[in-house]
């Protein structure tokens, strides 16, 4: 019981700080999704080290989480450089976001291990949303049409 609850928080985590408001601009959109996403991962990893304490995850199961959290991480580092990078040269609209967000998404998509346990998707679950949720946030982000 006390494992669902945990997992339902740390799902809920990122809907709930994406949902929090409406950044003004696309380049504040997309930090704060990258922060989200880092604090998803971060979410992600508590639950899975307490799993595995508790004798809920074995070593693969925590290996296959940790290798996953391991490529957002590096993904989301990416993501940001380029995010800052592109608003240093003086980009402002969506236009010059998304296609960074997108990149974002498939970098995961094409690098993440395949987890087919469910307790393992579970867990993973939360980043997934916080990392979709970006494209969403650049595009719906205030003054960046």
């Amino acid at each position: 019981m006390v494992h669902r609850r945990l997992l339902s928080l740390a799902l809920l985590f990122p809907l709930i700080l994406s949902l929090s408001g409406c950044p003004k601009d696309p380049y504040r959109a997309a930090i704060q999704g990258s922060a989200d996403v880092s604090n998803a991962v971060s979410a992600g990893i508590k639950i899975t080290s307490a799993y595995y304490s508790a004798g809920t995850f074995n070593d693969s199961q925590k290996a296959t989480a940790a290798k996953y959290f391991t490529i957002v991480t590096d993904c989301n580092m990416a993501f940001r450089k380029a995010v800052v990078n592109v608003h240093s040269m003086g980009a402002t609209g969506a236009s010059a976001f998304l296609p960074i967000a997108d990149s974002f998404v498939s970098c995961v998509k094409n690098s993440a291990p395949v987890a087919d346990d469910p307790k393992v998707r579970n867990v993973l679950q939360a980043v997934d949303t916080a990392i979709n949720g970006i494209s969403l946030a650049v595009q719906s982000a205030k003054g960046g049409k």
